[in-house]
Formats: C-alpha cells, sequence, structure tokens
C-alpha cells in the first residue's frame, strides 16, 4: 500500500501542479519547524508507517530479530555482568551484499535515524560477540562525501586530490554505526562500535573489493558536537559541519516531484542521479520548478564531524606528497581489533559500575516494531526525549 502513485509520466496522468507544490510546501515548512530530535524520530515513524500493511506483514519476522540483540543475564548483579563483559569476545562480521535483508532490518530496529541507502561503494557489517553470535551493534561504510569543509582543512587536499587523483576513494565515511541496547547506554557501546569502524577487516575488505588502500574512517554525530565518538582515541574532533544540507520531504510528497523533473527532462535526470549527492540534485531541481531558495530548507543540523586516520603520514598521502609504500600506519591500528576490545572493556566496566552505583541502569533494549500502527502523537509521547544514536 503506497501513499503515492508514480506509475505514468505527469503529462498523462494529469499532474496536479498546484496541488502537488501546495503539499510539498506544507510538509517542508512542517518538518522545518521541527527541532532535530523531533525530526529524526518522526523519519523513523515514517520509515515504519508510510507502507504500513508491508510493516504489519513483517512483523513476525522482524519480533525475531528482537533475540538475537546482547543483554547481560541481569544487568542488576554487578559481578556477573562485570564478568560478562570481561568475557566478551566483539568481532566484526562482513555481510555478504545479496544478503543484506537481515542487516536492514536490524539497522532499522535499533536506530533512532531512518535508513537511507547510499549509492556507490558500501560495505555493511554486524558486529557480534564470538561466545554468543548475539548482535552487538551494526556499520555501514560508504563513498566517501565529496565535501566537508573541516575535514577538508584538516588534511589539506585539493579537488585535484580528491578527484583527477582519486583520493577521495582512499577514505570513506560511516553512514551507519550503531550498537545495540542495553550495550549501547550501559557500556559505551556506541563506543565500541564507532572503533570498530577502523578494524583490519575491512581494511583487506577495501583493498580486495575497490584496489584502493583505506586510509580514514570519518562520520558525523547526529545530534551537533556532543557524541558517542568523542573521547575515542581512534578519532579526532575536526568541528561541525555547516548544516547546509536541504530537508528531504516525506517519500508521500517527494515521489510524486521526483517522477515529474526525471519525465521533464530525462537527460538531466540521467546525469543528476549519477552524480555526486544525486537525491540533493533532484530536490535542488524541485526547488527551482516550484520557485523555492533551496536555502530556505537548509535543515540547520550543524553535526560533529570525526575523523580516524589510520596512518602517520596519511594526510601527506590524501594530499599527493607521498606514494602507498612510504605510508607508515599508527600502532594501535598495527594492533587492531584487540587493541580497540582491550580499551573499551576498561571503560565499559567503569561507565557500567558508575551507572549501577547512581541507580540509573537503563535495562531495555531499544527496538522500534513498536511504533509500526502506532499514530505520530503516541509516538512521541513514549520516545521523545529518549532518542539517541
Amino acid at each position: 500500500m503506497k501513499f503515492w502513485d508514480t506509475g505514468e509520466e505527469p503529462k498523462k496522468s494529469g499532474f496536479d501542479f498546484e496541488r502537488n507544490k501546495k503539499e510539498l510546501i506544507e510538509n517542508l515548512d512542517n518538518l522545518i519547524s521541527m527541532p532535530v530530535q523531533e525530526q529524526t524520530l518522526y523519519k523513523k515513524w515514517v520509515e515504519w508507517n508510510q507502507n504500513l500493511y508491508d510493516s504489519m506483514k513483517l512483523l513476525p519476522i522482524l519480533h525475531q530479530q528482537y533475540d538475537k540483540i546482547w543483554e547481560p543475564n541481569n544487568i542488576l548483579n554487578k559481578d556477573t555482568t562485570i564478568k560478562e563483559i570481561e568475557e566478551l569476545e566483539p568481532f566484526v562480521e562482513l555481510v555478504n551484499e545479496s544478503d543484506t535483508t537481515k542487516w536492514v532490518y536490524m539497522r532499522k530496529l535499533i536506530s533512532s535515524m531512518e535508513f537511507t541507502p547510499n549509492p556507490g561503494r558500501n560495505v555493511k557489517a554486524f558486529v557480534k560477540d564470538k561466545k554468543t553470535n548475539k548482535i552487538l551493534g551494526v556499520i555501514s561504510l560508504g563513498s566517501d562525501i565529496t565535501s566537508l569543509g573541516v575535514r577538508d582543512q584538516y588534511i589539506g587536499w585539493t579537488k585535484e586530490d580528491k578527484f583527477e587523483k582519486g583520493k577521495l576513494n582512499n577514505t570513506t565515511i560511516g553512514t551507519s554505526i550503531i550498537a545495540t541496547q542495553p550495550l549501547g547506554y550501559n557500556f559505551l557501546g556506541g563506543k565500541l562500535v564507532a572503533a570498530l569502524t577502523t578494524s583490519p577487516i575491512f581494511r583487506k575488505h577495501w583493498k580486495e573489493k575497490y584496489d584502493n588502500t583505506l586510509i580514514a574512517v570519518g562520520t558525523t554525530a547526529l545530534y551537533g558536537a556532543s557524541s558517542q565518538y568523542n573521547a575515542i582515541p581512534h578519532f579526532k574532533t575536526l568541528g561541525e559541519s555547516k548544516g547546509l544540507i536541504n530537508i528531504k520531504p516525506d517519500d508521500k510528497y517527494y515521489e510524486p516531484w521526483h517522477q515529474y523533473v526525471k519525465n521533464l527532462d530525462p537527460k538531466w535526470y540521467e546525469k543528476a542521479i549519477n552524480a555526486t549527492g544525486p537525491k540533493q540534485n533532484v530536490l535542488i531541481r524541485v526547488f527551482k520548478e516550484i520557485g523555492v531558495k533551496p536555502s530556505v530548507y537548509n535543515h540547520g543540523f550543524k553535526r560533529g564531524v570525526y575523523f580516524a586516520q589510520m596512518y602517520e603520514n596519511g594526510n601527506e598521502f590524501l594530499c599527493s606528497k607521498i606514494t602507498e609504500e612510504q605510508l607508515i600506519m599508527k600502532p594501535k591500528f598495527v594492533e587492531g581489533d584487540d587493541y580497540t576490545i582491550r580499551w573499551w572493556k576498561d571503560k565499559a566496566i567503569k561507565r557500567y559500575t558508575t551507572l549501577y552505583n547512581d541507580g540509573r541502569l537503563k535495562p531495555e533494549k531499544l527496538f522500534y516494531a513498536d511504533i509500526i500502527g502506532m499514530t505520530w502523537e503516541k509516538c512521541k509521547e513514549k520516545y521523545l526525549g529518549e532518542v539517541g544514536r
């Protein structure tokens, strides 16, 4: 069951320009009026409810995922819980590209941010415990953003370095870095999952699949500069993004316009979707057609920018000043996952102990299947103020 009909070309289907323009602008005005946490939750609610019939059919399958999430046997028993953390054996399990369905379900169920597959390179993985095979988190790494001010300033590279010399292919961006709950809140699971984006497994896969040496992993925080990425020795905090990305309307209002500009100018559309930022390209064209300045609907949400440079002289390589053979990896990344897990366990136990002593533990699993069929008002009442990445 869809909210829109994208069957025929606008001219044949009687595309109502003014009505669709009015509905699109009303939707955008509503979205831009929301604080970042509310807008994020709203997108999550839409994700599961825009095709409600399909989502309801999935419920039995989705609930099977619930039992795959790791949790301590009794989080209120301090001694046994600390022992369980000490005995955890986190590892990265790459997901076969032909079988990503379970990964996508888990990603949608445990994250407060909607899932939008990115074009270009895409590597998905679970973070699991070897002993129990339970899931600790999910990761996806994708083609890096072409322009990110504070990152570009930190590296010092030029457009020629990035594009003509292809150095942008030597970096990646973490598009999904999410810990399951209760691991995330109570045991700093987000820091573990984030640090594991630098795992040797990803570097090996990047080289084998794309024939590029992976030099660095970047990412942005969902809510400003305060995030799970702070105080991780793998990442350097670079500052904030400018918040100039346009808000994407709900699909109900966006898809008719998507089809309209596609049919209006097929040659332009083909170029637009194969260029950098295809969704933003289409949205900017839609704004042009309805006579609205794109800057009016910039979301304005500044994201903290973080960068894990895995080589002592990685920036010199990205700036084309040295060759690949001259790269020197930082010791922590040479040691790889052993360093990461050892560092994390110490922090996780301290975090848990503090929460235990203060009576602030949160034993619940965060699992968004319950918002299927829920009204937006009830969703806000239950989750607003509790959303987090």
